[in-house]
């Protein structure tokens, strides 16, 4: 049995033994309740597993997160977050 803990709510949930949709986001699994119906949905998925990360882990080396993008990734990747964040 693992006995890794969830940081997603106050639970603090065994990963074996998640209990909300936001650990089994935050940890890769899926039921049929939480299993993403559309690409729109797999997007906000993802954008939330990243800002979880970014949010709980503020050590981390944005250089080395950042070189796995090439220069015109990272440019795409800003214009389409400013379409968010503008428009809010």
């Amino acid at each position: 049995m693992n006995q890794e803990k969830c940081p997603c709510c106050p639970n603090h949930c065994s990963i074996d033994h998640l209990s909300c949709g936001r650990g089994m986001e935050h940890f890769g699994k899926q039921n049929n309740d939480n299993e993403p119906k559309s690409s729109g949905e797999q997007v906000i998925m993802d954008l939330r597993k990243c800002g979880h990360l970014l949010h709980h882990n503020k050590e981390l080396d944005t250089n080395e997160l950042l070189s796995h993008f090439s220069e015109e990734e990272l440019n795409q990747l800003h214009e389409l977050l400013s379409k968010i964040h503008n428009n809010i």
